[in-house]
């Protein structure tokens, strides 16, 4: 009983990092790192979405406030990481890191230009190594439903932000079979779990609007993330990616409620 009130405490303090609000007094310090490596790993992902949207001129000023969100988020999580670590493995990963995000505002202060593009993704996918591996080291190997299905749902917002960014950037002229694939298999991943939470039994008031909403609308938007190499629909996939959006978080504050 002791081990599940514990492993829930966890994920309730990995979305309480997520989406800003305070953490617990006297939690332990690894639940901390947990909460902002799954912010980084969500904002390696949506920077870069935000930067080639704004280089591209679409949905600029909705574009250019989520990325000043990511940035002061990201130099947030790393320095809390970094005050906390204290293995080797780990003091190595969340240092390259902050180099990662150093090297990052540096290109974002100079013009656009496929150079400067290119290293924007390099360096965010260097962010999301990095986080992903703290998390293998961090996370405990045994779970409960609830919080997997906490964890689950987080990683849809992931996985919607880097369909997104491969592309807004396969529209900017990366158009390599890589990211092409990268693209489709964040879709793929999608779809999976979308179906894990179709069969999970919500009541009424969250399958009736917010499931029934994913699916019917997803089907939909996979056909238009799917179009990666025509690329003719960068608005509605920013949008997309927007609704969806919403229609996960209500599904995160539904099980930080239920595990609290």
């Amino acid at each position: 009983m002791k081990r599940l009130k514990a492993i829930k405490l966890l994920s309730t303090i990995i979305l309480f990092g997520i989406f800003g609000f305070t953490s617990l007094q006297g939690a332990d310090k690894s639940h901390t790192i947990i909460s902002h490596a799954e912010k980084i790993k969500i904002i390696s992902q949506s920077l870069a979405k935000n930067y080639f949207y704004i280089h591209q001129g679409i949905q600029v000023s909705s574009a250019k406030r989520g990325l000043r969100n990511d940035i002061a988020n990201m130099d947030k999580s790393i320095t809390q990481i970094q005050s906390l670590v204290n293995t080797q493995d780990t003091k190595d990963l969340i240092e390259f890191a902050f180099f990662s995000s150093q090297e990052l505002k540096e290109i974002l202060k100079e013009p656009y230009s496929p150079e400067n593009g290119g290293l924007v993704l390099d360096y965010t996918e260097s962010l999301l190594e990095s986080s992903d591996t703290i998390l293998k080291y961090t996370l405990p190997k045994k779970i409960d439903e609830d919080t997997k299905m906490l964890l689950m749902v987080v990683d849809m917002k992931y996985l919607l932000a880097r369909a997104a960014k491969y592309y807004i950037a396969f529209s900017a002229g990366f158009t390599d079979a890589v990211n092409v694939s990268a693209a489709n298999i964040a879709v793929d991943e999608f779809g999976v779990l979308l179906k894990k939470i179709e069969a999970y039994k919500y009541p009424d008031s969250i399958s009736k609007k917010v499931i029934k909403k994913l699916s019917r609308y997803w089907p939909s938007s996979k056909s238009f993330y799917r179009g990666i190499k025509k690329s003719e629909l960068p608005t509605i996939i920013f949008i997309s990616t927007k609704h969806m959006d919403r229609s996960i978080n209500r599904l995160i504050d539904y099980h930080q409620k239920k595990i609290k």
